[in-house]
């Protein structure tokens, strides 16, 4: 019976492709992801569903712009976007994203699991994640990620293959550390910070995970360089299983740190 319960599609995209089963595969602060099946494909896919942040009109009609580019990028090095709408489940509002399903889990999980790991798997790891940011970065305009760390970097057990995954979200999390850390309106960011589709010039501050962002990202003046800098603090983790700033015990303090020093200290 629970087979045939799961086995039962729950929801529907508005087109009918897509199906939702009852089978949640993970679950985070914000959003909930769930077996999802294409019935183009015949493939199983991740149907995530995210809380409604109350985006404003310009704020819908940009993610609606970006949603439609992202549908467009296809590379071995990053995670497949297939669809995004408004929802709405138990009578709350919600935005779904349907992707390509991961089942391998994480980089942070992997590193977590096996603490150690061998020169050569970091090697290849780097290239992969480099291969992958060069394609978005070579984009015309540049596709900036903008929360690039281990936690939203997936992994292919079967193949080793290693994806960047989660591009988009960052214009629906409009909650950031940097406003309540600096206290103050920051400034639109130009030139770069302006023509990437992941710069939201209606928000008054920045988005990111404060370990993995960049000085620059606190004023909003920046450009694709910024996931190299947070690439560098993926390698950081990688090669010691700990995570940048550890030492720090809040988000002022690690904004401290970045503004002033510009790099961690390297865990011994």
């Amino acid at each position: 019976e629970e087979e045939e319960e799961e086995a039962r599609a729950v929801a529907t995209s508005p087109g009918g492709r897509f199906l939702k089963f009852d089978v949640e595969l993970g679950r985070g602060a914000f959003k909930t992801v769930f077996k999802g099946f294409d019935t183009d494909t015949w493939l199983e896919v991740a149907w995530c569903e995210l809380q409604d942040r109350k985006l404003t009109k310009v704020e819908e009609q940009r993610f609606k712009e970006e949603a439609e580019m992202l549908k467009g990028l296809q590379h071995p090095n990053i995670v497949r976007f297939y669809d995004s709408w408004e929802s709405t489940v138990k009578g709350k509002k919600c935005i779904v994203l349907v992707t390509e399903l991961m089942t391998s889990g994480t980089l942070k999980t992997y590193l977590k699991r096996f603490k150690v790991m061998k020169p050569k798997v970091l090697r290849s790891w780097c290239r992969q994640i480099l291969k992958g940011l060069h394609f978005l970065h070579t984009r015309t305009p540049p596709i900036i990620h903008r929360d690039l760390k281990c936690d939203n970097i997936f992994i292919t057990g079967p193949t080793g293959s290693v994806k960047i995954g989660d591009l988009g979200l960052a214009t629906l999390m409009r909650t950031s550390f940097a406003k309540s850390v600096i206290g103050t309106k920051r400034r639109r960011g130009k030139s770069g910070a302006d023509r990437s589709p992941f710069h939201n010039p209606s928000s008054s501050s920045p988005v990111g995970t404060p370990e993995f962002m960049a000085p620059e990202m606190y004023e909003e003046r920046y450009d694709e360089s910024v996931d190299v800098y947070a690439f560098g603090m993926c390698m950081l983790e990688m090669g010691t299983s700990e995570y940048p700033y550890s030492e720090c015990q809040n988000a002022a303090q690690i904004y401290r740190k970045v503004t002033s020093v510009g790099s961690p200290p390297c865990p011994r």
